[in-house]
């Protein structure tokens, strides 16, 4: 939907998978791959068991406009390594077409920039670590569900 992009699927009782449409998916050779598609999706997997029985079955994985999340931004972050929340960037908003996502320091400067959907940022500027502050992101993108959003505000970066 609208604000989760993925689905985790599951079949069990083979030794091999193979799943199909596989462009849409992680991997298309285990048990438990996850299904980004942008569209409804019927997929089916082929099992093969230890003495070379085969079956099948068919999940449809249904993409459909409803459950804006409003396209959200963490109000801070701390990059300390610890795992929780050490890089700034964005989450559940969906399938994402296209997105320019910049973050500015208290000075204009631009910190970061991406085009891609999975980069965040680490809290870093030209490789050293930026202090304790507020900061400005900028975001324009295309969502499944949006032709066009732009967000902006601040945050803060805690050390």
């Amino acid at each position: 939907d609208c604000s989760n992009d993925r689905s985790q699927l599951l079949a069990t009782g083979a030794m091999q998978y193979s799943w199909s449409p596989a462009a849409t998916l992680d991997r298309n050779n285990i048990s438990n791959p996850v299904a980004m598609p942008t569209a409804t999706t019927q997929y089916t997997v082929n099992g093969t068991d230890s003495d070379g029985c085969t079956n099948f079955d068919t999940i449809t994985v249904k993409v459909d406009n409803v459950n804006k999340g409003g396209y959200l931004m963490p109000s801070g972050f701390t990059p300390n390594n610890d795992g929780l929340n050490d890089c700034y960037g964005v989450k559940y908003w969906g399938v994402i077409g296209e997105i320019e996502f910049s973050i500015f320091n208290r000075w204009g400067e631009r910190v970061f920039y991406s085009k891609d959907r999975g980069k965040c940022w680490d809290g870093t500027y030209k490789g050293i670590k930026q202090d304790s502050g507020v900061f400005v992101y900028m975001i324009r993108a295309k969502t499944n569900c949006d032709n066009e959003v732009f967000r902006k505000g601040s945050f803060v970066l805690i050390r």
